[in-house]
């Protein structure tokens, strides 16, 4: 009875730091694209006041 209830939670504790990992990526991701986003906007003008 020990031995399933380890195996069930070894099982969580992978989910659990696949959902964690998958988060981190999915930040990582966020950033690049918006690092780029700025990058296109500076180069197409976006953003800038007309005088």
């Amino acid at each position: 009875m020990a031995v399933n209830t380890d195996v069930i939670l070894y099982i969580l504790l992978g989910g659990i730091a696949g959902i964690i990992y998958a988060l981190k990526r999915v930040f990582i991701l966020e950033r690049k694209i918006d690092e780029i986003d700025k990058k296109i906007a500076s180069r197409l003008g976006v953003g800038r006041k007309k005088r």
